[in-house]
């Protein structure tokens, strides 16, 4: 059977990830205007 790899063996914490937006969280949105089409937590690139 195939070994998976798991964000964790890449280097990824996904629960110090959470932990940062919600440290980020009230300054973030104390940034929002009307052009800003989703909440904090949506995915966006180019």
């Amino acid at each position: 059977m195939e070994e998976k790899l798991t964000y964790r063996d890449a280097g990824v914490d996904i629960d110090a990830g959470n932990y940062s937006v919600k440290l980020i969280r009230d300054s973030v949105k104390a940034t929002y205007r009307p052009e800003v089409l989703g909440d904090l937590g949506g995915f966006g690139g180019l």
